[in-house]
């Protein structure tokens, strides 16, 4: 769900974080990462406002022509730039591709504006340019609301809005179905500050819980499990295949199903679409006790899991809450919890998604069998 307001909160847990990355990232000699990272690097890009954490949205330093840089919630769980006019001025190379609009299905926000073709830098923390990407931006004038929206007040003149949608397969939920423009940031870097060839960072990142690595390395990659994603048929307007959301299998109470996940850094907690047999009632909240387990992308072989029992507090990975929703299918939206577990890549050009233990959790409350599949 996104957050147009959030304030920093820097603590000790970024210690706790950057020695868990060394954990994860630990040589395993009986597993190699896909061949075709080797000879390719990562930026890494600290988040603004410190480690994830339950109560806010990590948030990453982006600068748009006609205004200063300023901070950004990066959102794993859309795709594209939304902003307020006081972050963004078109200038001269930008183009107008007409009049636009996004949803957030999580919150029921819309976001109507003016689609925008612009050049994005990407910042450190000390504000300097790491990379700059070429993508098609949203300005927002006016936000309205869906029908039985969960968290929107309509704006007519909206300020501070500025958020960045990073992930994929998500054109039906958003009310953008069917657009190629190029809308991802990370997967659509045009220069890097460094001076080095675009070609040496693949398209995709890879989300800690420190920060973001844009591109992926055969070091970082050696523990992960990779999960092949289904292309979709269609491609951006930059050559990028579109891939399917990741499957995952899921069990509520003993009922397993197949569906598709989405890790969510947006929201704090988890939306599920249970298997068919599920006493859940939709449209409510999971009730304490109810116990879930997640297999990415299913039981046996490499690939990773986890489990909650809803009401436990004792474990890590607890969403603030667990609703229901009424859509159809099989679906997780695990929300940003899922973080304290993991590491995600998305390789935006192979079409895989993989998941790294990062060693924060105890391994009772899940785990990763590198490999792929």
């Amino acid at each position: 769900m996104p957050v147009f307001s959030i304030k920093p909160r820097l603590g000790g847990a970024l210690a706790a974080c950057l020695l868990a990355g060394l954990v994860a990232v630990a040589p395993a000699a009986a597993q190699s990462p896909p061949s075709q990272y080797r000879g390719l690097t990562t930026i890494e890009i600290p988040f603004a406002n410190g480690p994830i954490r339950a109560d806010h949205v990590p948030e990453i330093r982006l600068k748009l022509k006609g205004a200063p840089p300023h901070r950004f919630g990066m959102d794993t769980g859309s795709t594209g730039i939304v902003v307020a006019a006081e972050h963004f001025e078109p200038g001269p190379g930008d183009t107008n591709d007409g009049p636009g609009q996004l949803t957030y299905n999580s919150s029921g926000r819309i976001l109507h504006g003016t689609h925008y073709t612009t050049d994005v830098e990407i910042l450190d923390n000390g504000d300097r340019p790491v990379a700059t990407a070429r993508v098609q931006v949203l300005r927002v004038d006016r936000i309205t609301c869906l029908r039985n929206a969960r968290d929107c007040e309509p704006n007519p003149r909206p300020r501070g809005v500025a958020f960045m949608g990073v992930g994929f397969d998500r054109g039906l939920a958003q009310g953008t179905q069917g657009s190629t423009a190029p809308r991802n940031p990370f997967v659509n870097l045009v220069s890097l500050a460094s001076g080095a060839p675009v070609s040496s960072i693949r398209p995709g990142y890879i989300v800690t819980c420190t920060g973001i690595h844009l591109g992926m390395s055969e070091a970082f990659t050696r523990n992960f499990a990779f999960v092949k994603l289904s292309p979709r048929g269609t491609t951006s307007v930059a050559g990028l295949t579109q891939w399917s959301a990741a499957p995952l299998t899921v069990s509520v109470d003993g009922q397993v199903g197949t569906g598709t996940l989405l890790p969510d850094t947006g929201i704090n907690y988890m939306f599920v679409s249970p298997p068919p047999g599920s006493s859940l009632a939709r449209g409510e909240r999971v009730p304490s006790g109810t116990k879930i387990e997640i297999w990415l992308p299913s039981q046996g072989g490499p690939g990773a899991s986890y489990q909650i029992t809803v009401g436990d507090w004792s474990n890590p990975l607890q969403p603030s809450r667990v609703v229901v929703v009424r859509d159809s299918g099989v679906f997780v939206n695990t929300g940003r919890m899922f973080f304290e577990a993991f590491d995600y890549l998305y390789d935006a050009a192979g079409g895989y998604v993989g998941y790294g233990w990062n060693g924060r959790v105890s391994s009772a409350y899940g785990q990763v069998t590198p490999g792929s599949r």
